[in-house]
């Protein structure tokens, strides 16, 4: 019987594609091995392959909303092999904690995971150059590929009854960050009651569901999903308890937009867009409809809307020619996250870079003395902020 596998790929300015496409070349040369973005991807189809690798970068120290409901449209995968991957900035916080759980829930049997550096371009309060700029580079790329090669016969002698080739999953308070929750507070986001680095406290949202929207117990999308388990539907009105570490993927998945956060929130949480219909020359140009992981621009609406499922990435207004997507409170929202991060001296990813490097899991491209502390992204006027490579 010939083995098959696939890659899935969720990548915002093309790092995670790169290291995909490196995976899938390696895996390929083992076993028949397809690849596809996730938004030309049907999650349905995944009961066809023997191996299913999956990678994303790392938002709010999760996987991507749109990724997280792919992995929940699967069917069951009992049987199945899977091989998780990241690609991430300066902190590899908490994806794994988060990813993997709800793979296993499918049946899926992780036998391999890996992570790597990239540079940030659409995260609007990094400075740039950016502490892990550079990356993936061709030693990157080298790693993934021998990585894929590796996990691929990984699979083929597992499939033939090895299954002492298994890995034991990290977890405990001595685990891998990446097999960790991201502590509260450290230094985004945070919880009410914690501290972030600097001067300035980062108050958890408010949220409160609509029940006069909701569709529960129809619909548990928001429950099944939450990493925490704090949302209690027994409570009327229904609760978020105070172990909510904030990721955010409630709001975004919830298909009905029923979680609502108070007003002052979403102020501070979120970058609130409008499009300036006298520059944007849609439909002549759709990168950023074409590039929105939750499909959350709406041009239906006179004038266009920003839905709320929208991750909060920027990534549209980065990338837009433009400078048609305009952000109304840059000031309340990354301009106060450079004021808490405390100036570049103590910075908090530079210690854990630091660490990093020192165990040979970090190259730093990028010298200290060259990082952009006067140049951060949300700053930056002239469109666009990142030219996007098409696939």
């Amino acid at each position: 019987m010939v083995m098959k596998g696939i890659v899935i790929y969720y990548s915002a300015t093309g790092n995670t594609a790169k290291i995909a496409k490196a995976i899938h070349t390696g895996m390929k040369n083992v076993i028949e091995c397809d690849i596809a973005p996730i938004k030309k991807a049907d999650s349905r189809d995944m009961a066809k392959y023997d191996v299913i690798s999956i990678g994303a970068p790392i938002w709010y120290f999760r996987e991507p909303a749109n990724v997280r409901i792919f992995i929940y449209n699967m069917p069951d995968l009992h049987g199945k092999l899977c091989v998780p991957f990241t690609v991430h900035g300066a902190s590899p916080s908490g994806f794994f904690h988060s990813m993997v759980p709800p793979l296993i829930r499918k049946g899926l049997t992780v036998i391999g995971y890996n992570n790597w550096y990239g540079s940030v371009d659409q995260v609007l309060h990094a400075p740039k150059p950016y502490f892990t700029d550079g990356h993936p580079d061709e030693i990157d790329l080298k790693e993934a590929y021998d990585f894929g090669r590796e996990m691929a016969e990984r699979a083929r002698r597992i499939a033939a009854g090895e299954t002492s080739l298994i890995p034991e999953l990290p977890k405990g308070p001595g685990a891998d960050p990446l097999w960790r929750p991201h502590p509260l507070g450290q230094p985004f986001p945070s919880s009410k009651g914690q501290s972030t680095p600097g001067p300035l406290p980062m108050p958890r949202p408010q949220r409160t569901i609509n029940m006069d929207t909701c569709l529960y117990p129809g619909c548990t999308l928001c429950v099944d999903n939450c990493p925490a388990n704090s949302i209690d539907f027994s409570a009327s009105p229904p609760v978020f308890k105070q172990n909510c570490i904030n990721c955010f993927l409630c709001d975004r998945m919830c298909p009905q937009g029923a979680i609502e956060l108070d007003e002052d929130s979403i102020r501070s949480t979120k970058t609130q867009k409008v499009i300036n219909m006298e520059k944007c020359t849609y439909p002549k140009c759709t990168l950023c409809v074409d590039h929105c992981p939750m499909n959350s621009i709406d041009f239906s609406a006179s004038p266009p809307v920003f839905k709320r499922s929208c991750e909060g990435d920027d990534l549209c207004w980065v990338i837009c020619p433009t400078g048609a997507i305009e952000i109304t409170n840059l000031e309340e929202t990354h301009g106060a996250m450079v004021a808490r991060s405390a100036g570049a001296k103590d910075h908090p990813f530079l210690k854990l870079l630091a660490e990093a490097e020192a165990t040979g899991r970090f190259r730093r491209l990028v010298p200290l003395d060259k990082i952009g502390w006067d140049n951060y992204v949300y700053r930056i006027q002239k469109p666009p902020r990142y030219v996007i490579e098409e696939e």
